[in-house]
């Protein structure tokens, strides 16, 4: 289980999963960026597009990782993979305990610009 988490870019089932997300990031993106707030749906879209630009890139840098590793001396693949592996689990985790505070945590306050609104220059 372990290898095939590392050496993603080899397994077929990993592959075609890549290349489905593909074909609806564009899809599911849109509807994250043009929803309020308010809108029940939109969380639903924006963990959806956490996890699944997560796996993108995770799968992404794997393959990078696979073909450019012999060309940066003094380096080990799996060393590497594994460097990949734990950053990407950080950051989906980090974007999705904010996505939390966002909508469930009403302790935090989030200074957020409506979509209409401008920021006022003063000019001294």
């Amino acid at each position: 289980m372990y290898k095939h988490l590392i050496n993603i870019d080899k397994n077929t089932l990993s592959v075609s999963l890549y290349h489905k997300s593909n074909k609806i990031m564009i899809p599911f993106l849109v509807p994250s960026f043009f929803l309020d707030d308010k809108n029940s749906n939109k969380k639903l879209f924006d963990l959806f597009n956490i996890c699944n630009l997560g796996f993108h890139s995770y799968f992404s840098f794997s393959t990078i990782i696979t073909d450019y590793y012999k060309k940066i001396p003094f380096t080990n693949e799996n060393l590497l993979k594994i460097l990949n592996l734990k950053t990407h689990c950080f950051l989906i985790f980090f974007f999705s305990y904010n996505l939390y505070n966002k909508y469930y945590n009403n302790e935090k306050k989030y200074n957020k610009l409506n979509r209409y609104d401008t920021i006022i220059y003063k000019n001294n």
